[in-house]
Parts: C-alpha cells; sequence; structure tokens
C-alpha cells in the first residue's frame, strides 16, 4: 500500500513538472531552456525558444539553425522572425550550435567538436524528443519544420533527410551543400579530416546531395542572394537540378521552392529579405 503510494506521488510529480514545462511559458516572448548534450548528461546545450502570443498545444514548431560563428541569439538579433511566428503562431526553436558542419559522426581526424555528441545525431534523437516531451510542443511530421542559414541551412537539409519521418518541412538559405566542392574548407577538414587522405568518407558520409533521395515527403525551399561571393549559389542550383531529377524518376514528390534573391550577399540582410517567403512556405506546408 505504501509502495503503490509512493509510486502514484512520483508519477503525480512527473506529470506535473512536464505540464509545468508544458505552459510555464510567457506568450511573446524568448525563453532559454537547458537540453541534455547527451542523453542522462548533467552537462547541457542552452537553446533559445521564442513562444508566440496565440501559443497553444496546435502551435507549430520550427528549429532555426545558425551559422558557423553564431549562436542561439542570432536569428532573434538579426531578423524579426519573432514578427512572423506571431503572425503564423509557431513556437521558433534556436539551439546553440557554434562550430559544427552537421555532421553525423566523428572520426580520429575530427579535430574540432562542438559538443559531445555529432550534432545531426544531437538534434535528432536529443532536441527533438526533448522539445515533444519534457518541453511539451507539437511535434510530428505535420506541424515540424527545419531552417537555417550558411551551414546551418545544410543543417537543416541534413535533418531533414535524416529524421524526413519527423520534419515535414525545410528551408535552406545560402547553404553549403556539396562537400566535395570544398575540400578545402577548414569547416569540414576539421570534422573529417584532409580530403585526400579521406576521400571515400568525403564521397560517402553525410553527403547531403545524395541523401536528398531521402526528402520524397519533405517540402523543401531553396533560397540564396545572387551576389553571394562565400557560398556560391551554384550550391543551390546543384540540390535543385538533385531533386527535379528525383522529380522526373520518382513521378511524385520531391517538391520544393527555390528563390533568388536579387543583389543579396551573404549575411543576414538576406535572411531577413527573404523570411517573408520562408515563413509563408512555412504556413503552407505544415499543419
Amino acid at each position: 500500500m505504501k509502495r503503490t503510494f509512493i509510486v502514484q506521488v512520483l508519477l503525480f510529480i512527473i506529470i506535473t513538472i512536464n505540464s509545468i514545462y508544458a505552459i510555464d511559458f510567457k506568450p511573446g516572448s524568448w525563453v532559454i531552456v537547458n537540453v541534455p548534450a547527451l542523453e542522462n548528461s548533467t552537462k547541457t546545450v542552452p537553446v533559445k525558444l521564442y513562444i508566440p502570443k496565440d501559443y497553444s498545444k496546435n502551435s507549430r514548431t520550427i528549429i532555426a539553425l545558425h551559422d558557423y560563428d553564431g549562436s542561439m541569439n542570432s536569428w532573434q538579433n538579426n531578423t524579426n522572425i519573432a514578427y512572423y511566428a506571431n503572425m503564423y503562431n509557431m513556437v521558433i526553436v534556436c539551439p546553440n550550435m557554434p562550430k559544427t558542419v552537421y555532421e553525423s559522426q566523428f572520426f580520429d581526424e575530427t579535430t574540432v567538436k562542438w559538443n559531445e555528441m555529432p550534432a545531426a545525431l544531437w538534434i535528432g534523437t536529443i532536441l527533438i524528443p526533448y522539445l515533444k516531451n519534457t518541453v511539451g510542443l507539437k511535434i510530428d511530421k505535420n506541424s515540424l519544420g527545419v531552417c537555417g542559414f550558411s551551414i546551418g541551412a545544410r543543417g537543416a537539409l541534413r535533418i531533414g533527410e535524416m529524421y524526413s519521418d519527423t520534419v515535414g518541412a525545410i528551408a535552406c538559405l545560402s547553404g553549403y551543400y556539396d562537400m566535395l566542392a570544398h575540400v578545402k574548407n577548414n569547416m569540414f577538414v576539421a570534422v573529417y579530416g584532409r580530403y585526400n587522405d579521406n576521400p571515400q568518407r568525403w564521397a560517402a558520409i553525410d553527403n547531403a546531395i545524395d541523401d536528398a533521395k531521402n526528402l520524397k515527403n519533405v517540402a523543401v525551399f531553396l533560397a540564396h542572394g545572387n551576389k553571394d561571393s562565400r557560398v556560391p549559389m551554384e550550391q543551390s542550383f546543384m540540390l535543385a537540378v538533385k531533386l527535379k531529377q528525383l522529380q522526373k524518376e520518382q513521378k511524385s514528390g520531391y517538391n520544393f521552392t527555390f528563390v533568388e534573391k536579387k543583389y543579396k550577399m551573404h549575411d543576414w540582410n538576406f535572411c531577413q529579405s527573404v523570411l517573408p517567403e520562408m515563413m509563408a512556405f512555412f504556413n503552407e506546408n505544415l499543419k
């Protein structure tokens, strides 16, 4: 009897805590939550959330990834994404993930690790379940989107490819997609090792162009500034061509939108300029 009572009390506490996490946010504001870096780890990753003014259990969720040297504050400080979050009643989730290329593995040659777990795995196996089960957000195939700028665009693409059963739409802004076009880029070398020493690894692991085949049922939004001198617009063209090829081969799926922004460069001004179209895209493709 006593044991049953204790179990009931513990269950009540757990349910109460989960309920607090789910509703104890002030609508129309940003809040920071600390998400485990690993399962059962005391080390955490700070994640900034924007809760829309009309937040409810049916609010859709957008994970927004920043650039390589950015932070969880980047989308808040450099765009008015909160305005559109309120307009479309979406929660914006900004994890603090500097110095990652959204890898799925670390290697003996890896010299830069953003954290203890490879970034793409952490988002899919730790962050997304945490947002659903602990924070209480609506997370399912029809309600979850991922967006990113620069290397974060690669992250959005990789998460869409790796977790296509969970992610319904992705938006990739001015991203690095084809690693083989960046074999001397220090960001990638720091994770995968030198290309000349590991050509098979570079070709086979985390190949975002080849893995586009996994996006049949994921809506894709691509945007690039035509004055981008850091990441050539050909990166987005290449991905668009791949998706078009898959459309023809499969006869269905692989829906994508491509937006070219004239006179825009590789900066947050570009992101702000395409934000209305991006958020309208999420509103159309998520329920």
